[in-house]
């Protein structure tokens, strides 16, 4: 489990209540090791939910899974149109769509 050096239980910032440590998809893995921190820094530092860390978390898997089954290899080549490509063809509900925007 990711989390800060705890202060007390409230401030104690966790990606996860109930599971392991936080898997970093492999396109993220091979940018390096800013682009792994950066992936953490996001899921423990902007979003204070637990919830919606959750969601954003589970919504970015998917995203960086398809675009691995579409080909893509390096971080930099993923670009707005690949966004737009993914969401068109997401199958979820209107509100799904639009969380995976707000977490991509």
């Amino acid at each position: 489990m990711l989390h800060s050096a705890p202060m007390s239980k409230s401030t104690e910032l966790t990606v996860f209540r109930a599971s392991g440590a936080l898997t970093v998809p492999s396109i993220l893995a091979n940018a390096g090791p800013v682009a792994v921190k950066k992936f953490a820094e996001f899921f423990t530092v902007p979003i204070r939910n637990p919830n919606t860390r959750q969601a954003y978390y589970r919504a970015i898997n998917q995203f960086l899974a398809w675009c691995d089954q579409a080909g893509f290899q390096e971080l930099e080549d993923i670009e707005p149109i690949t966004v737009a490509a993914y969401i068109e063809r997401h199958p979820g509900s209107a509100a799904t769509k639009k969380q995976h925007m707000a977490a991509i």
